[in-house]
């Protein structure tokens, strides 16, 4: 299990309560009059209420999707770098390398010969390695207690959905609460109590667990700070003393038994090895603990216990909404809404079932096309062939000249990466990089740079311009048109090398599929 996993959760849901969403509201008696937002900024919270719908008498399925399209990356692009770049998508921490490694030195040969050594490294070693100890203790105690107000920020929402609907009994939302709250209390009890059946007892046991946990989270948090730095400062003579004591074991190598140093090495080595293990997870871990201990400040200023008790008691009989809150994180968000009459019900609506698309803008994007490049560019950038004309009364000599070139576009199939702020709408104006493969009397790679313009949402044909590297063949770098040679001296052909030239391209390419 990673350490402090939770605390990745809980980073995007302290965002979610700074931002105003966006809501898309559905009157369910007056559909065709509802109006439904189509368009959100990227990485803003989206809200779907569904109003005027009584819960008890539909079966209501809100799920929803978020999909980013584009983005699988043709083989050819690899060619940029020569391999696929992999990122690392998550900043979890290192699982901590297990307890101290403890070794006997009553079992080393050549303890005797470097006592001076050895006696300080043990020191030192037990040092850390107890300062190790004292921190992951630490570090569990403050992951459980910033993950049980990672949970109580969901229990909020969950609070707040409740609290705001406006259709349906208030038997429905009871039901819901008490559902939310005996779930919060079931996941993070302090012992081993049972949820109470009643309303007011049942908050009774919120608040125990807040105040416990909060306690814990800020009584922990300097604790862990602390044994950060002393683990790095322990660290450093930890460092030397193991470095001067395997230098002397190196020294009486020679003087020693192969398989006397070869224990004692392995011994040590691995006492070493797991330590610095053990360091390197606890410095792992610093950036995410920096970000918690940020989330537990927010926390508290923010004064998120009262909020959640407020939005508990002020729950009474009130009509409610059907709400599903998603984060538009990618280029679509997708809204499944399937409302049907339940059994034996009095209500004669056949219930409905709809799709809710979201488009977002905003937001920096990658994504991939593939398509037909019409390369062009001065007479530099073709392929040129080049002969020896005879000059007249001079036999022995001869004029360079460069036969006629008829090319004046380089066909080639290749594919764009395309980089751009998302507008949202069916036209995207775009940077472009890419690679394309030409095939004539050679086979070379061409390589561009430029601008591009999509047209459509998830088919999208793409028209893009720039600049073109590629490599032509012209006549060496020791000659010139025009230039006179010795007809001895250069023979019957004359010499080319290859060079990389700019041109320009256009290319219509394509997204096809998502």
């Amino acid at each position: 299990m990673k350490k402090l996993f939770s605390l990745l959760f809980l980073l995007p849901m302290a965002d979610m309560y700074a931002q105003s969403p966006d809501t898309i509201l559905i009157d369910y008696q007056h559909l065709p009059k509802s109006r439904i937002r189509h368009r959100v900024s990227h990485g803003n919270l989206v809200v779907l209420e569904i109003t005027n719908i009584n819960k008890s008498r539909y079966t209501i399925q809100v799920n929803n999707t978020s999909t980013n399209f584009f983005t699988q990356q043709p083989d050819i692009l690899k060619k940029l770098d020569g391999s696929t770049v992999a990122l690392n998508t998550t900043d979890d921490p290192k699982p901590p390398a297990g307890s101290s490694f403890s070794f006997n030195d009553g079992v080393l040969k050549l303890k005797a010969q470097s006592q001076d050594e050895l006696t300080p490294f043990k020191a030192s070693y037990k040092k850390v390695n107890e300062k190790l100890d004292s921190y992951w203790e630490s570090l569990e105690k403050f992951k459980k207690a910033v993950n049980v107000l990672q949970q109580s920020l969901l229990y909020k929402n969950k609070l707040v959905v409740i609290k705001d609907a406006c259709d349906g009994t208030y038997p429905t939302a009871k039901t819901s609460l008490l559902t939310a709250t005996t779930t919060f209390v079931n996941n993070n009890k302090i012992d081993q109590e049972v949820p109470d059946s009643s309303k007011e007892l049942l908050l009774a046991q919120v608040i125990n667990i807040l105040d416990h946990y909060t306690e814990a989270a800020t009584t922990e948090k300097p604790v862990v700070e602390q044994l950060e730095k002393d683990i790095e400062e322990a660290a450093k003579s930890f460092k030397e003393d193991a470095d001067k004591l395997m230098a002397k074991l190196g020294t009486l190598k020679k003087s020693a038994k192969a398989d006397d140093f070869g224990n004692d090495y392995a011994i040590l080595e691995k006492a070493i090895r797991v330590t610095n293990e053990r360091i390197e997870a606890m410095q792992s871990n610093k950036a995410v603990v920096t970000k918690a201990n940020g989330i537990i400040d927010n926390y508290l200023l923010l004064d998120q216990k009262n909020l959640i008790v407020n939005s508990y008691k002020t729950i009474n009989p009130v009509n409610y909404v059907i709400t599903q809150a998603a984060i538009a994180d990618k280029d679509e968000l997708k809204f499944d809404i399937k409302i049907d009459p339940k059994e034996n019900t009095i209500c004669t609506d056949p219930g409905l079932q709809i799709p809710v698309i979201v488009r977002t803008y905003g937001g920096f994007k990658l994504d991939f096309s593939t398509g037909f490049f019409m390369n062009f560019g001065s007479n530099n950038f073709f392929d040129q062939s080049y002969r020896l004309d005879s000059i007249s009364g001079d036999p022995d000599n001869a004029k360079i000249a460069r036969n006629d070139n008829r090319n004046r576009v380089i066909p080639s199939i290749g594919a764009l990466m395309h980089a751009y702020y998302r507008t949202g709408w069916d036209f995207q104006p775009a940077l472009a990089i890419g690679v394309s493969l030409s095939v004539g009397s050679s086979t070379k790679f061409n390589y561009h740079l430029g601008v591009s313009a999509a047209l459509g949402r998830e088919q999208r044909i793409i028209a893009s311009f720039g600049w073109t590297l590629t490599q032509a063949t012209l006549l060496s770098s020791k000659y010139q048109e025009g230039q006179v040679v010795s007809k001895a001296t250069m023979g019957t052909t004359v010499e080319t090398e290859s060079f990389y030239k700019w041109g320009n391209f256009l290319a219509i390419t394509y997204n096809l599929s998502r």
